[in-house]
């Protein structure tokens, strides 16, 4: 019954609204002329064109860069006739929109291509949309031409607008010297004689810290040698401690009047300074033994070969001198005249930056040295703590006189010898310690004690750990370690076998000399299994009922707690000033070492002093 009643209901609504309809409709038809007559034209509208959206064909677009972009359409009016698009000012340059794609229900594409981003951080693009006009069958306007300006799409997401970079301080560089360039060669192994062709090889040694770029080298002869061939020679870069060798083809004139012959050398190149590559060079001269010729017509005349003096041999007391240590400088010297002894023989030795005398002059004196004999200096000298190059040179100088035909004449010579050197590796590690035995899958920790004893930083140091264990940092960068620091490698470890786990920790390092060093540590961590609780007994049935105690276990329980945690604060305590109490002794156990040291390195000093003043009295009084 009710919804036979809600039907009806419903039927009358319809029934109203119909008959509120029926005048309006009627008063339409007869505004203006009467049903049946002549109707007017259709109304005209102007579409509007609306952006549904857009495509870029690159996801990122910086200045200068060249893009095509497809603005979507949609017409207002549905319909699809043609339109045209003109570009307007924006952030773009160049471009066209030749490519205009008709959809159905009044959707456009429009395609602008070949398109350069200025820059700017509007980034709008903006045309204007002219469309045509259309009529009916009758000729009437149904769309009047126009056009739609304004049209923008901003912002375009894909621009990236130009930022300047923000300039950022150079830092100042160190200024890094001129290398020096040390000539040596093998003149004096044999002599040339007049007329004869010898080939002389030149070493060139870089005494400096930064490498020699395009090095020239320039030869000219002195005396009576003449250089065969070209006087200039184009070099390979020559690294720092390094050197390089140059072949010389020399002729000696028909008459030599010096058994000492000489070619000058010099050195051109380019250095790094820490800034920028500068110009530098370098000079020095290598002597060529020679025959003096004899003068057949008046041979009573003739004076004898001048007495030369020469490096024969030396020794430094090994291969190289470590940084801070004292050595022995031994060389001996030779005249190399057969029938000409030299007299007042004074012998001067002057080091360098890294190699200096220690505690002893550097002149030496000889009453007289026998034809083609020999005397042999030594003298102690100490490298120093921080050294600059791998090898310090030597320069000996010689004055001696010597008497030719009843006439006394003086002679000189320069020698110089080359001492390598190097920084001793003085980084102490300390053997692995644990800090318990905990149990299989418990975490505990291994520890390296390590101290850089040495005057110089080492750098690089690296420790990985591995074995019967998991560590979260199986692999530890430390770093540089500068002289006098010392600290602790500390690993974090799991053990996952009951008992002793296997553990190699190998910690790798540079030294000061560039050389990479590796030691390796075996250590094992105990670990002991768990063991499950006994549950006991869990059936409360079980258990024989206790008599009510009146005891106040309660207090006492908390006073045994309080009394506990005291306890362990005052152990804590102990432990952490009986650490630092280890700690300290050890400091003082390498003190007392490098201490010991020292005053050991001062006695032998000492007793090589004496030894090389008694040594040179005796020599002397020879």
């Amino acid at each position: 019954m009710k919804r036979i009643s809600r039907s009806l209901l419903s039927l009358c609504l319809a029934f109203v609204l119909c008959a509120a309809l029926l005048p309006m409709n009627v008063a339409k038809a007869d505004d203006g002329s009467k049903t049946g007559e002549g109707t007017s034209g259709p109304q005209t509208k102007e579409p509007t064109f609306l952006i549904t959206g857009y495509e870029a064909s690159r996801s990122s677009i910086k200045t200068g860069d060249t893009v095509s972009i497809t603005v979507y359409l949609s017409r207002t009016d549905g319909r699809s006739d043609s339109i045209r698009v003109v570009r307007g000012l924006d952030s773009f340059q160049g471009g066209t929109a030749d490519v205009i794609k008709t959809g159905s229900y009044g959707s456009y594409e429009v395609t602008f291509d070949n398109l350069t981003y200025t820059g700017d951080t509007s980034k709008a693009l903006n045309f204007t949309v002219y469309y045509d006009g259309a009529k009916d069958a009758a000729g009437n306007d149904i769309v009047k031409g126009g056009y739609q300006s304004n049209n923008s799409v901003s912002p375009i997401r894909e621009c990236v607008p130009y930022t300047e970079p923000k300039p950022e301080p150079e830092p100042t560089p160190e200024t890094i010297p001129a290398p020096r360039a040390v000539f040596n060669s093998d003149g004096m192994s044999t002599a040339i004689a007049a007329g004869q062709t010898k080939t002389i090889t030149v070493y060139i040694q870089n005494a400096g810290t930064t490498a020699m770029r395009d090095p020239i080298l320039t030869l000219k002869s002195s005396g009576s040698l003449l250089i065969m061939g070209s006087q200039d020679y184009m070099l390979d870069d020559i690294r720092a401690g390094r050197d390089t060798a140059v072949t010389v083809t020399v002729k000696a004139l028909d008459k030599i009047e010096s058994q000492m012959q000489t070619i000058d050398a010099t050195l051109s190149f380019y250095y790094d300074n820490g800034t920028q590559l500068t110009g530098g060079s370098a000079s020095g001269s290598v002597n060529v033994l020679s025959t003096v010729t004899k003068d057949t017509k008046d041979e009573e005349t003739i004076a004898s070969p001048t007495p030369i003096v020469i490096l024969s041999k030396y020794n430094y007391g090994g291969s190289s001198v470590a940084a801070g240590s004292s050595t022995n400088l031994s060389f001996s010297f030779t005249n190399t005249s057969k029938t000409i002894k030299i007299e007042n023989v004074m012998v001067t030795v002057t080091g360098g930056q890294d190699l200096m005398l220690n505690g002893s002059t550097n002149t030496f004196y000889f009453e007289s040295v026998a034809a083609s004999g020999s005397k042999t200096v030594t003298v102690p000298m100490k490298a120093a703590q921080l050294i600059s190059a791998s090898a310090q040179n030597v320069q000996i100088a010689v004055t001696y006189e010597y008497v030719d035909q009843n006439a006394r004449k003086s002679g000189n010579a320069t020698l110089s010898l080359s001492v390598p050197l190097y920084q001793p590796d003085r980084f102490d590690l300390s053997e692995p310690k644990t800090s318990y035995t905990g149990h299989v899958g418990e975490e505990t920790s291994l520890t390296i004690d390590y101290v850089n004893k040495g005057k110089s930083a080492i750098s690089n140091v690296e420790a990985t750990i591995s074995g019967d264990i998991d560590s979260p940092t199986p692999y530890q960068r430390v770093g540089t370690i500068d002289g006098g620091k010392n600290g602790t490698i500390a690993f974090a470890v799991t053990p996952q076998l009951e008992g002793e786990n296997q553990v190699k920790i190998v910690i790798t390092y540079e030294d000061s000399n560039g050389n990479t060093k590796e030691r390796v540590f075996e250590a094992t961590v105990e670990a002991m299994a768990y063991e499950p609780a006994d549950p006991g007994m869990d059936d409360p049935g079980m258990i024989d009922p206790e008599p009510a105690s009146t005891f106040p276990w309660k207090y006492v329980i908390i006073a045994v707690v309080a009394a506990l945690i005291v306890l362990l604060i005052v152990l804590r305590i102990r432990k952490k000033k009986a650490k630092q109490k280890a700690e300290q002794a050890l400091w003082d156990k390498w003190d007392e070492e490098e201490l010991a040291e020292e005053k050991q390195e001062a006695a032998d000093a000492a007793a090589e002093n004496k030894e090389t003043a008694a040594t040179g009295a005796e020599e002397q009084n020879k």
